[in-house]
């Protein structure tokens, strides 16, 4: 099977769009603030932990590799749920957690109905409502796509509208007709949505699929080509249906385009299908380094569509409209009542540099190039294809993108309320900025943003030693023990450090921030290895665990204290992640208020006017 970057796709998709049927499953929508099926699976496993284990659902960090592991070994012993991996993991889980349908419903009505729908939503949409794609099916509960067909339709031509028809499990006769008529486009629910009476979740109500809206799947499979974004293949009854296809004279004749991430990565399940699928001929492609979001957009960029769905598509946004509210300052209490882990964000970047590209790669290439020319910088994709928003030496930079044709071209304006490539660029900014002069490192190979402190380099000299110690004196006495260090039992270390994020609030950007312990312990270097990593994960857990119950309300008081001292007093309360002077580029340059944030009731105060915290 062959792999294509999602622009090297883009091109040949714009040539005859409407030859492409769409699948989408949760991957798609994760942009959008909705769970993804892995993450809906985790918490599903988490919440019967807790419930069976009688621990507290807060104490526990799905994305903390030693909380997954006493996860994991809890549900095997009980061996009420299926192995991780396995195809029926979600359904099973799902239904262990809610039996009742009615609550599976409600609980799916409350994960996904505020999403949002992001730029591939836009995007896919407006191809709907131009008629320039036929289809697309999806496994979601979400209305994502049919919201944003709905929106593009008012920035189509009078003359040239359409109607979108949407088919769920409850009205499949729609899809039927649209199929037998050829009355596109056409959007289908193969789970139904959340407003539906009846969803599709557990493995039972699987295996019972609507006949006719698989029916629907098949017959458009022999017509279209398809294209599958976000879709892991744990459903058994629509991998049957994708692999009946081949069974007919014609099937996907203008081939098969997987995303994922990694080819190797894919479910036992798919990767039977693929192969299947070019025993019968079929052309079958992964589409690699790029993200839904991100080959959506390569598509609006190449594709031709009416010139207001593009305006709609990547044109400036109406700036909200403002009312000046007067601020209540009637004393109400004497003092803030309880302690925030956030400090106010008194000055952060409002532009970054951009860069825009004459040839057309994907965001994950133009990252790497950069990092192989050995230049430091911060780069995202800032909205429209070949446009990029930077952090970073200009100079530099140019010579790092000179395979992609690179020109300056000005500024990009900064939105990280309105626009998630705006704060994930702010994220790493801020990030880069706090561990360049302090002695704190990234952990870029965790999700999320997390920074600890370094362990002490042998090498350092006497004086760079000194300094280091005094700068992390405070932090070390409110610890009252090492911040890095080995863990007993084990050939494991551990650093402490903060989870970081940034969160509007109060009409003001705050970084919020949260200590924690970090662990790593070297992985099993075979099968029979595995046992005694699995046993070092456990004591590491319970080590953990006894280190931080033992830290009450004046300890954590002190640790937060010494926390903003390193952060906004050591080396000062602003920082630049390269110190870059005016003419040599755009940094990312943060200033944090001096004081932590204070809950209050509705009034202005003296406390928050200390210097620092406006």
């Amino acid at each position: 099977m062959k792999a294509v970057n999602g622009r090297a796709f883009a091109e040949r998709f714009a040539l005859n769009p409407g030859s492409y049927s769409w699948l989408l499953g949760a991957g798609a929508s994760a942009n959008s603030g909705i769970p993804t099926g892995f993450q809906m699976i985790q918490d599903f496993r988490a919440r019967l932990f807790a419930s069976e284990s009688g621990i507290s659902l807060r104490e526990i960090d799905v994305a903390d590799p030693v909380w997954q592991a006493r996860i994991d070994r809890h549900h095997e012993l009980r061996g009420k749920l299926p192995a991780r991996g396995d195809p029926t993991e979600y359904a099973r889980a799902f239904e262990a957690l809610h039996p009742s349908p009615e609550d599976r419903r409600l609980y799916i009505r409350n994960r996904v109905s505020k999403g949002q729908p992001s730029l591939g939503h836009k995007v896919l949409g407006s191809l709907l409502a131009s008629r320039r794609t036929p289809c697309v099916f999806t496994t979601n509960f979400d209305t994502l796509i049919e919201d944003a067909a709905t929106v593009a339709v008012q920035f189509v031509p009078a003359g040239d509208r359409t109607k979108v028809t949407l088919a769920a499990i409850d009205n499949a006769d729609r899809a039927e007709i649209c199929l037998r008529d050829s009355e596109w486009p056409l959007v289908v629910k193969l789970h139904g949505d959340y407003q539906s009476i009846e969803l599709k979740n557990t493995d039972e109500e699987l295996k019972c699929q609507d006949g006719k809206l698989r029916l629907v799947l098949s017959h458009a499979m022999h017509r279209f080509g398809l294209v599958v974004a976000g879709y892991s293949g744990r459903d058994d009854s629509v991998m049957r249906a994708l692999a009946d296809v081949l069974r007919g004279p014609v099937c996907y004749p203008k081939g098969i385009y997987w995303l994922c991430a990694d080819p190797t990565s894919v479910m036992p399940a798919v990767n039977a299908f693929l192969q299947q699928a070019e025993l019968a001929h079929v052309e079958v492609h992964f589409i690699t380094g790029t993200t839904f979001d991100e080959l959506l957009g390569d598509i609006a960029d190449v594709a031709e569509l009416p010139p207001t769905l593009v305006t709609h598509i990547f044109g400036d946004r109406k700036a909200d409209e403002t009312a000046q509210v007067p601020l209540q300052r009637a004393a109400v209490l004497p003092a803030p009542v309880l302690r925030l882990t956030a400090l106010p964000v008194v000055v952060m970047p409002t532009v970054a540099r951009r860069i825009n590209l004459t040839a057309s790669p994907g965001i994950a290439d133009v990252r790497q190039q950069i990092r192989d020319s050995n230049v430091w910088a911060v780069v995202a994709q800032a909205g429209a294809p070949r446009s990029m928003a930077v952090f970073g030496n200009d100079a530099e930079l140019l010579r790092a993108m000179a395979p992609f044709q690179p020109t300056l071209a000005g500024e990009v304006s900064l939105e990280p309320a309105k626009e998630s490539w705006a704060k994930g660029i702010l994220y790493d900014g801020l990030v880069r900025a706090l561990c360049r002069n302090l002695p704190l490192y990234a952990r870029l190979n965790l999700r999320g943003n997390t920074i600890a402190v370094t362990r002490p380099r042998a090498d350092l000299p006497p004086e760079a030693l000194a300094e280091r110690r005094s700068l992390l004196a405070k932090l070390q006495n409110a610890y009252a023990s090492p911040l890095n260090g080995k863990v007993p039992g084990t050939t494991g270390t551990y650093s402490e450090g903060l989870a970081v994020r940034l969160e509007l609030a109060d009409d003001r950007w705050w970084m919020a921030f949260e200590p924690m312990t970090f662990i790593d312990i070297p992985a099993a270097q075979d099968d029979d290895d595995k046992a005694r990593v699995q046993a070092e994960w456990d004591t590491a857990d319970e080590w953990r665990r006894e280190r931080w119950a033992q830290k009450y309300n004046r300890a954590w008081s002190n640790i937060l204290d010494a926390w903003v001292e390193l952060l906004t007093r050591a080396r000062g309360n602003r920082h630049s992640a390269y110190s870059l002077a005016v003419a040599d580029g755009i940094d990312a340059t943060f200033e944090l208020g001096i004081k932590s944030g204070r809950t209050r009731p509705a009034h202005d105060h003296d406390y928050f006017h200390h210097q620092g915290a406006r």
